[in-house]
């Protein structure tokens, strides 16, 4: 399995920077996880990966915000599943919904891969309900929407999801201190991301 970040906040070398987020898996078939809110930023990365749109299968939307939506004039030709509304087509992969507020995290059953938007229900919430039914997992890579936390506060979420997880890639809401947080934790169970990152599982 492969993840390539293709839209965050920050970006490295000729990739461009946006506020939003989008994750393209490549799997047995591939999926695009949220569209960041820029088609023309969306499509220069995608293109600097050489990744080609007609491959993509299905896009599953986290939640309803133009900075996960915004790029889904991208896409043609593709089942676009908005939170709840995913029918388990696809085997192997499943959605945890989650209703106060909307918003839906991607899961990867085998691989035990989490991919969240922006974790509005609280990401250790979104977490802890993986891991009751998965075990511990091997990944949870997105945005974790921590910004206006105490850098305690944040301790205490780094901790709990070290139980919860071997390796953690935050990005987009997260937050810089959050994300500083989080390396110290996590060690080399910490994976940077960035728009242009790869992550091989």
């Amino acid at each position: 399995m492969k993840l390539f970040t293709l839209y965050d906040n920050k970006a490295k070398g000729k990739f461009r920077a946006g506020w939003g987020f989008s994750c393209l898996i490549k799997w047995k078939c591939t999926i695009l996880f949220d569209t960041g809110a820029d088609v023309e930023i969306l499509s220069h990365n995608a293109r600097l990966f050489g990744i080609d749109k007609d491959e993509i299968k299905y896009c599953f939307i986290s939640h309803l915000h133009g900075d996960h939506t915004g790029g889904l004039g991208w896409l043609k030709e593709v089942k676009v599943f908005r939170p709840g509304e995913y029918d388990g087509s696809i085997k192997g992969v499943t959605t945890l919904v989650f209703k106060h507020p909307l918003e839906q995290a991607l899961m990867f059953e085998d691989e035990r891969i989490m991919i969240v938007g922006c974790s509005h229900p609280g990401i250790v919430r979104m977490a802890e309900r993986a891991y009751e039914r998965y075990g511990k997992l091997k990944l949870i890579i997105g945005g974790m929407h921590l910004l206006d936390l105490s850098e305690v506060e944040v301790i205490q979420i780094a901790n709990r999801l070290k139980e919860l997880t071997e390796l953690i890639a935050p990005c987009h809401c997260t937050g810089d201190k959050a994300i500083e947080t989080f390396n110290s934790v996590f060690k080399e169970r910490f994976v940077e991301n960035y728009a242009g990152n790869k992550i091989e599982i």
